[in-house]
Order: structure tokens, then sequence, then C-alpha cells
């Protein structure tokens, strides 16, 4: 049940790729932290394990490195209190950016039946 919510979907992977290139005005796809293109992964904000959806890109960003790897973005925002709090204020952008921003032009929400 866990995976079905949290595993990133190929859409969202493609929306957060066009949406770092957007604000960090690049033609690749690159981090949103540093802007390296090196190693990137998917990293959530809302973390997997506390069931942090996958289908939803104001939850998924583009991190350099992977969880546990340490010097990385990704390492940084999962384990250091500033990371921590720079993810949770970026969450709060990216809610905005999609429900108010850019973004809603090109992400729309459906509605569950």
């Amino acid at each position: 049940m866990r995976g079905a919510i949290t595993k990133v979907t190929g859409e969202v992977r493609a929306e957060v790729n066009r949406r770092s290139m957007e604000l960090m005005g690049t033609d690749v796809a690159v981090c949103e932290r540093c802007g390296t293109s090196k190693n990137l992964s998917k990293g959530h904000i809302v973390e997997a394990a506390h069931m942090g959806p996958g289908y939803d890109p104001a939850n998924i960003m583009n991190l350099c490195g992977t969880h546990g790897f340490k010097g990385t973005c990704h390492d940084w925002c999962d384990n250091e209190f500033a990371g921590r709090t720079w993810k949770k204020q970026y969450g709060a952008m990216l809610r905005l950016y999609y429900s108010e921003g850019n973004g809603k032009n090109y992400w729309s929400y459906k509605e569950e039946a």
C-alpha cells in the first residue's frame, strides 16, 4: 500500500524535471538546491516513510545525490536541521507555485472518483 502512494510516477518525474529547468533557469534538469545536473534523484518533501505522495509534484524535488550519501543535497535535506527547514520552506513555495503560480499552467490536480 505505502509503495503505491509514495512511488514517484513517471508524469511527476517529467514535471519535476521541467520545473527544475524553469525555476533554475537552465535547459537541463538540475538539483533544485545547488543547481548541479550531476547525480540527480527525486526527493520527497514529506518523506515516503510518512506517506508523502509520489503522485504530487509539489511533494517531489530534484536533488543531487541519494538519501544517506554524505555531502549531497539529498542527504542534507533529510538529515540536517537546516536542510529539513529548507525542505519545509521549499515545499510551501511549491504548493503556492502549483496553486497560484506558473505551475498551474503545467499541472492540474485530478479529482478523485
